[in-house]
């Protein structure tokens, strides 16, 4: 009788590893005194029914754990996606590649690597050129021209050259918003496919998108920020502890959370993106006074954009410190982001 109930539960011995969970320690070690007293026989039956009893309770908790487990999981599968989904975002891109200004026409002084530029407006013009075949077995190609009401003056493209900032093919229509980020303008002679009236101003080697509206750093002319493209002059200061800009000139950074740390200060990330996941190797420290709007929304992994001024480089810590003037959760919405 003994051997046969300790058959029974010997798949129940064998998988009952000490589980961190207290209870299930708990459970654990009566278990193993149970053991010893079925062994010698003590109180036998009452043994046998708690051992029982101990055996359903374990069982629930392991099942509980692993449910827990899976919920877990999907929930870190589903933070990743949306995570890599943010990646392909026009407002991610432009953080990283685009500097925008208040006034494109009294551009701050940049700072560090900036080769292109952004630019919004509305869709003034639009024309569809047809370019001759090369031979008579090839079709004609239709390409849309666009011209651009930004804030510079009128801006030209062609759907050949410029498409979407996730790579698509550019298509929009008269009234529509759209962002530009370019490296540089140019005129066109008469071998341009473009209609002679687009052939002005004409932007290249960048992209242009959809926008719902225009970009927040349209409503922040109290700062007039120097938007920092990137993070290299951020991790450039925090490699070497030294501040390159003018300590009374704001600046604007998209970012990410690495740590909470309380009473209004966070640890923000200074490596790439891509690394997500893995502690960062690079950090600065912001501040962010209480009150601030969207100081709530501000959390591990969370990505934003903050005009920042009065640096610090505090030599205890070894860390540089920024306080936040102003939050947004985003500066440009794309209509035509991945879904």
């Amino acid at each position: 009788m003994r051997r046969h109930l300790l058959a029974l539960f010997l798949p129940w011995l064998v998988a009952a590893a000490p589980e961190p969970v207290d209870e299930a320690k708990a459970i654990v070690a009566e278990r193993d005194q149970l053991i010893e007293k079925i062994v010698r026989g003590d109180d036998f039956e009452k043994s046998v029914a708690r051992f029982g009893e101990l055996k359903k309770r374990f069982e629930s908790l392991s099942a509980a754990k692993q449910l827990s487990a899976a919920r877990d999981a999907a929930s870190s599968t589903k933070a990743r996606e949306k995570w890599n989904l943010y990646l392909r975002s026009l407002d991610y891109r432009v953080g990283d590649q685009c500097a925008m200004s208040v006034d494109p026409k009294n551009r701050r002084k940049a700072h560090g690597y900036e080769l292109f530029r952004a630019e919004y407006g509305k869709i003034i013009a639009k024309k569809i050129v047809k370019i001759p075949a090369k031979t008579g077995f090839d079709e004609d190609e239709s390409v849309e021209t666009y011209q651009i009401g930004a804030q510079t003056g009128a801006l030209s493209f062609g759907a050949k050259e410029m498409r979407t900032h996730d790579g698509k093919p550019f298509s929009g229509s008269v009234g529509d918003w759209v962002f530009l980020c370019f490296a540089s303008v140019s005129s066109h002679g008469s071998g341009s496919y473009l209609p002679p009236e687009f052939r002005d101003k004409v932007v290249g080697s960048g992209f242009a998108s959809r926008i719902k509206s225009p970009p927040k750093i349209a409503s922040k002319a109290k700062w007039n920020p120097l938007h920092l493209v990137g993070l290299s002059t951020l991790r450039s200061v925090a490699q070497t502890g030294r501040w390159p800009i003018e300590e009374n000139v704001p600046i604007l950074s998209h970012l990410i959370v690495e740590k909470d740390l309380g009473n209004g200060r966070f640890e923000i990330r200074l490596d790439q993106a891509s690394t997500m996941g893995r502690p960062s190797q690079q950090t600065f420290l912001l501040d962010v006074p209480s009150g601030l709007r969207y100081r709530d929304t501000l959390g591990p992994g969370e990505a934003f954009w903050a005009i920042m001024s009065n640096p610090v480089i505090d030599k205890q810590l070894r860390k540089l410190i920024l306080t936040a003037e102003d939050l947004e959760p985003f500066y440009v919405e794309g209509l035509d982001d991945p879904k």
